[in-house]
């Protein structure tokens, strides 16, 4: 919003200005902002602020005083005067940084100016320099305005006064008044402009708030758009975005743009950023933001031929080429077409493999053309060249159509087509007969009929005359000639020019001889080589064509020139007066060889080594590979390519051994080319006797699973080693495999330990990885699993057995110098039963009671086996778990002090192992806790924990932790300890476990919080000690502290003290349901459920209170009184008083069952409280069934008193339950429940039957 002040012929108005300025106010949004700079010269200084907002500086004259009442620039009669300007001029600065628009206007009186004028001008920040805005020329009185540039405002804004000229005479008088800059401010979004390279990756752009405040955070969309530039070829899209303001000026957000790094040649292109909306309105959002992407192909200027490429194997290539001029240069130089087409100049065998194909092309013209069509494919150059003579360009291109060409049927017989390069047949190009426009296709290819050959081929873009070129081949040592051939492409030589042109081959043996045979040149009447010919004297019968114009394409056998034993081969270009471009050149002796691949196994599942082919095997370069001679002594050494392939050529008849350092393997998985640490073993190595490859899948682990491989260049002691005996012939195909999963050895770490395997998956990613099936299970895709080979005494791979193999299993012994790593990395397994599907079940057996049914749903619990692989540390923790989704399984874990297996963090599934005994089910060592959970979520199943000094499991924290179908027998060494303790955690669930013969307590939960599920279990024989603990004797089947647990259908029975001991002070919420608790207190009499206030292991019978209003364990609940229990027809009725809404659960006494004694649950009282070993059914008082809605008071002889609610029920008779039972209860409210209520005996229907005990009732 702009305000326009007239500009009369007037003072300032200060009146005028506040109503106009009100308005504004009054119309304008909140977040708008508007300053006003003004100098009305009312006082004779150079500094007056007259408007709402402040210059940054005073008035400045140049070539002039300061003075402003004196000189040729002065304020005067409340005006700026100009008079006799020569040289002279006046400036003053202001701050318009913030500002979205600004008007300058100003007065002036020029009637006396003479002949002369006076420029207005403005700061450029952009160019850094005034620029003029308007010029006052004329002989009157006006004004002027001007609406100001974006360059124009900034924080150095300025404006300027100054003569046109120099030639200002005395008089001659010009007068200014009112300077006024009325500035606008709005918050306003700003996006700068950048400029990235095309593989830079990403290009950010900052998005800046700049102007004023807004009113609060808000919130900008934005999305992107093609310039030059196209969404999905150069750049990465994003169609809608959100930057998110905190409403402050300066505050800033970026966006981040993928950018497409192409092997296209193209010239810089642009796309943007556009800000669609906002969450407020008062925010200008007007600015776009421009990315330049700047090509980052570079175009390679003359370039000589250099060696681009070597092949090894049982290999050969063939090519072919084709032009785009259709007549010579002595009839039309300029005459040219769009397509051409061809066949191979050789075929290539049936079934052999493609290696590279690579195809090339060149044309004349001043712009490059880096794409074409090939095979009705789009194809872009991926290295381009070029070079000029008498002013004219070339451009020579190449691109890999390996991917192409591999899908050709059959690529013999195929008729290569090429089209879509444009071509300069105009002006001087065609004046000078250089007219250019070809291709040519070469095809290296492996078949293992053909004789083993090194092949170099060599490539560069290099035009010249009068000058000479030498390609050699060497490294290789001939073991024949037939095969040896030399091809040479180039472009523009022509048929009429052979002055002192040749190609010549020379080998040490045969001396140098002259290629000849293509066209004219036959080496006798002429030498000219480069005559625009298609040759080649290969096949037969022979390629001759000399319509090529300008594409000279000539392979050349060279096999009388080769003798056996040679070891270099050369060839020389020579150009004269002709200009030639060389582009390639391509030399191919048969030699001896040796080459073959190091690959990775990724997803080898054990048992006897698989080949390249069979494992899918993924080549790894960088690895380093040996020569060493019969002697040990070492030849030479070689590192894989990108494919994994190494190649030793040139080397004499002899036998060799060929060495893979392990220690430069590096795994094809994320992070195995950084990681350092890692370490493979050999899983495949092949070797070559008697002229025939031989596998040898059965090494696995390499030439000592026991040891270590050595450093470079040590022969003795490596691990990966394979004869080579050769005699004129190439051997290929000697590949090595390796695995990183593969565990070999009992060692303590180093190649093939349990160490390493974890040290490498901790740093190895699992994508890609699926390992293959076993005999006895599967590993699920991204599953990083050890794959346990150690062998055995009877290794059905042949091996030496481990030294650490006896009585059925391996022995890993760790010292405390050598701790196990962490296990930090996700998805690791440790799992025994690779072994025994290797080796199969050495150790067999079982231990502990599997098969035996828990709880009161009587759920097997599994078989425990043992293992084949023992781990065994006397100090320290064996195995620490960080890693999400680690698990350790089917082993046997002991170790000295501390724990077994510590969860740290993440999650962990610890299951079918043994805990605190050997692998031979004998207690062994000092494991102290044999599980400890120390954070994150643990499953912890099916596996048997005996001798733990301590406890079988501590649970010390973590956020989820499971622990069900186990085996806990004689845990703990000391009355404190126990088969299970808590001391906390959350989430924690203990189901269908036999618990048994605790030193201690069953499960001990002393201290905790409560939310403990404990569940279908089987608790028996605690507290084995017989000691006190702190005081108390500590031999109850549970003891829980906390608040909102459940205790259900669990098997309680023969504990030494109570059944279950709920303690910890005031709590409530636990729940004690339809389990079987009997036979409790084998020690001393006992209770099946002791709430007990004393906050010790149990304080007996917890008599009811009347009003239930006493404190406690689970708030010390009544438990319910039963006035009557009867037959009668079908029903059992059930009468008594229980507190308002109680859940009560029936149950047969463990008297009645026989598991107990009459007067063993009385503890001083007059009858047996409890205990509830067979549950016969739930009522809730007050439900629809409650035939009894009154109340009343009681009190008994043993004390118990309340006067609340009567229940009556009538239910169907159990099938458990006959006349003359002894039965007992629970109450349950809010999930408090009772202890037992005393036992009852049921009869025919009388008056009250609750034995031994009188109440005195008085109804209400």
């Amino acid at each position: 919003m702009l305000i326009a002040i007239p500009n009369y012929k007037m003072k300032y108005n200060p009146l005028l200005f506040a109503l106009v300025f009100m308005a504004f106010l009054g119309s304008a949004v909140q977040s708008y902002g508007q300053g006003i700079f003004l100098d009305n010269f009312n006082s004779t200084s150079y500094s007056n602020n007259n408007g709402s907002a402040n210059f940054a500086a005073d008035w400045v004259e140049t070539n002039e005083g300061t003075d402003p009442s004196g000189g040729r620039i002065q304020i005067n009669s409340n005006q700026l005067r100009f008079n006799n300007l020569d040289g002279r001029s006046i400036a003053r600065t202001l701050d318009l940084s913030v500002s979205t628009a600004v008007t300058l206007t100003l007065d002036y009186d020029a009637t006396s100016r003479g002949n002369e004028g006076l420029q207005v001008q403005l700061w450029n920040n952009n160019t850094s320099a005034y620029e003029t805005v308007a010029t006052i020329n004329t002989s009157v009185s006006g004004s002027i305005s001007h609406s100001l540039t974006t360059d124009q405002m900034s924080s150095a804004s300025a404006i300027r006064f100054v003569g046109v000229d120099n030639g200002w005479g005395n008089g001659e008088t010009i007068f200014i008044d009112n300077v006024q800059f009325v500035a606008i401010s709005t918050p306003f979004i700003s996006i700068d402009e950048i400029s990235v390279n095309e593989n830079a990756g990403t290009a950010t752009f900052t998005a800046t708030h700049l102007g004023l405040p807004a009113g609060g955070p808000f919130t900008v969309n934005f999305q992107t758009f093609d310039g030059t530039a196209t969404a999905g070829s150069d750049y990465t899209a994003i169609p809608g975005g959100i930057l998110n303001f905190n409403g402050t000026v300066g505050d800033s957000e970026t966006i981040v743009v993928s950018i497409t790094d192409d092997a296209i040649f193209e010239s810089a292109e642009t796309f943007g950023i556009q800000l669609t909306g906002t969450s407020d309105g008062s925010v200008d959002i007007s600015d776009t933001g421009t990315g330049t992407i700047n090509d980052n192909e570079v175009v390679l200027g003359n370039t000589p031929l250099t060696l681009f490429r070597e092949f090894d194997g049982y290999m050969d290539y063939t090519s072919t080429a084709g032009t785009l001029r259709t007549q010579p240069n002595t009839i039309d130089p300029c005459a040219i077409t769009t397509s051409s087409s061809n066949t191979l100049s050789s075929p290539i065998p049936p079934g052999a493999t493609i290696d590279a194909a690579y195809l090339y092309w060149s044309h004349s013209g001043a712009t490059m053309d880096s794409q074409v069509t090939f095979e009705g494919t789009t194809i872009d150059a991926q290295v381009a060249y070029t070079t000029s003579i008498i002013g004219l360009t070339f451009y020579g291109m190449f691109s890999d159509v390996t991917s192409l060409v591999t899908t050709i049927p059959n690529p013999s017989a195929n008729v290569y087509d090429f089209s879509g390069l444009t071509i300069d047949n105009t002006g001087s190009y065609c004046g000078s007969s250089v007219v250019l426009g070809g291709w040519s296709l070469m095809i290296f290819y492996s078949d293992p009929s053909l004789p083993a050959s090194t092949i170099n081929l060599y490539q560069g873009f290099d035009g010249n005359q009068n000058s000479s070129s030498t390609f050699s081949l060497s490294g290789f040592y001939a073991i024949g000639s037939v095969g040896s051939k030399t091809t040479a492409l180039s472009w523009e030589g022509d048929q009429t020019l052979a002055n002192n042109e040749s190609l010549q081959f020379t080998t040490p043996l045969s001396g140098t001889n002259l290629l000849t045979g293509d066209g004219d040149n036959d080496g006798i009447s002429a030498n000219n080589p480069f005559n625009s010919t298609h040759f080649d004297n290969t096949v037969l019968p022979n390629l001759n064509n000399t319509a090529s114009h300008g594409v000279d394409l000539d392979t050349y056998d060279v096999s009388s020139f080769i003798l056996p034993g040679e070891t270099s081969a050369t060839t020389q270009v020579n150009v004269g007066q002709d200009y030639v471009i060389m582009n390639a050149v391509v030399l191919k002796v048969p030699s001896n060889l040796i080459t073959g691949r190091v690959f990775e196994d990724v997803n080898y599942g054990g048992g006897a080594g698989r080949n390249y082919a069979s494992a899918s095997g993924l080549g790894l370069p960088g690895v380093t590979v040996e020569l060493y001679d019969s002697l040990g002594t070492l030849v030479d050494t070689q590192t894989t390519d990108a494919s994994g392939i190494y190649v030793f050529a040139g080397m004499v008849n002899a036998t060799y051994n060929i060495r893979v350092v392990n220690g430069s393997v590096r795994s094809s998985r994320p992070g195995g080319s950084a990681c350092t640490s890692c370490m493979p073993v050999q899983t495949f190595k092949t070797e070559y006797i008697a002229s025939a490859l031989v596998e040898r899948p059965n090494e696995v682990g390499g030439a000592n699973p026991a040891s270590a491989d050595t450093g470079v260049g040590v022969i003795s002691g490596a691990q990966t080693l394979a004869t080579v005996t050769i005699v004129n012939e190439g051997v290929a195909g000697l590949d090595f495999g390796f695995n990183f999963n593969t565990i070999v050895n009992t060692n303590e770490d180093a190649q093939g330990s349990l160490e390493q395997f974890i040290v490498n998956s901790n740093n190895l990613g699992e994508t890609g990885l699926d390992i293959e099936a076993n005999a006895i299970f599967d590993p699920a895709a991204g599953e990083d699993t050890s794959l346990f080979m150690i062998p055995s005494s009877a290794d059905p791979l042949g091996r030496v057995a481990d030294p650490n193999f006896g009585s059925g299993y391996f022995d890993i012994s760790l010292t405390n110098s050598t701790p196990l790593s962490v296990i930090s990395g996700d998805n690791t397994n440790i799992d025994g039963r690779t072994q025994t599907a290797y080796s199969g079940d050495t150790n067999t057996g079982t231990v502990g009671s599997g098969g035996t049914s828990v709880g009161a749903s009587g759920f097997p619990i599994p078989n425990y086996d043992l293992p084949e692989i023992q781990i065994n540390k006397q100090n320290g923790e064996v195995a620490q778990t960080q890693g999400t989704n680690v698990s350790i399984r089917n082993m046997a874990i002991l170790g000295g002090n501390v724990a077994g297996i510590e969860v740290l963090d993440g999650s962990a599934a610890i299951s079918n192992n043994l805990i605190g005994v050997n692998a031979a089910g004998v207690g062994s060592g000092n494991t102290d806790n044999g599980i400890l959970i120390s954070n994150g979520a643990a499953v912890i199943d099916g596996n048997y924990f005996s001798s733990n000094t301590d406890a079988g499991i501590l649970v010390d924290g973590g956020t989820s932790t499971t622990i069900q179908n186990n085996h806990f027998s004689t845990n703990g060494d000391g009355p404190c300890d126990d088969n299970i303790t808590i001391a906390g955690g959350t989430g924690i669930v203990i189901q269908q476990n036999l618990i048994e013969n605790a030193t201690g307590l069953g499960i001990d939960g002393d201290g905790i919080s409560g939310n403990v599920s404990i569940l279908e279990n089987t608790i028996t024989g605690s507290g084995q000690d017989g000691g006190t603990c702190s005081g108390n004797l500590e031999n109850a089947g549970i003891l829980l502290d906390g608040n909102n647990s459940a205790i259900t259908n669990n098997l309680i029975f023969s504990n030494g003290g109570p059944g279950i001991v709920l303690a910890g002070g005031n709590t409530s919420g636990n729940l004690i349901s339809q389990n079987s608790i009997y036979a409790n207190g084998t020690t001393s009499d006992a209770l099946g459920i002791d709430l007990d206030s004393s906050d010790n292991a149990g304080d007996g019978v917890t008599l009811n209170d009347n009003g239930d209003s006493d404190n406690g364990p689970n708030n010390l609940s009544n438990f319910p009184i039963i006035t009557s229990a009867y037959m009668s027809g079908t029903d059992l009725v059930i009468k008594g008083w229980a507190r308002p809404g109680a859940t009560i659960e029936v149950f047969l006494t463990d008297i009645n069952e026989g598991t107990a004694t009459a007067g063993e649950n009385e503890l001083g009282f007059s009858t047996d409280y409890g205990e509830g070993q067979s549950y016969l059914g739930t009522v809730v008082e007050g439900s629809g069934a409650d035939l009894d809605t009154g109340s009343s008071a009681y009190t008994d002889v043993d004390g118990n008193t309340d006067n609340t609610n009567r229940f009556h029920f009538s239910i169907a008779i159990p099938p458990l339950a006959s006349i003359g039972d002894f039965i007992t209860a629970t109450a349950t409210l809010s999930n408090s429940t009772s202890e037992f209520s005393p036992m009852s005996v049921l009869k025919v229907q009388t008056v009250i039957t609750n034995r031994r005990i009188t109440y005195r009732v008085n109804q209400n």
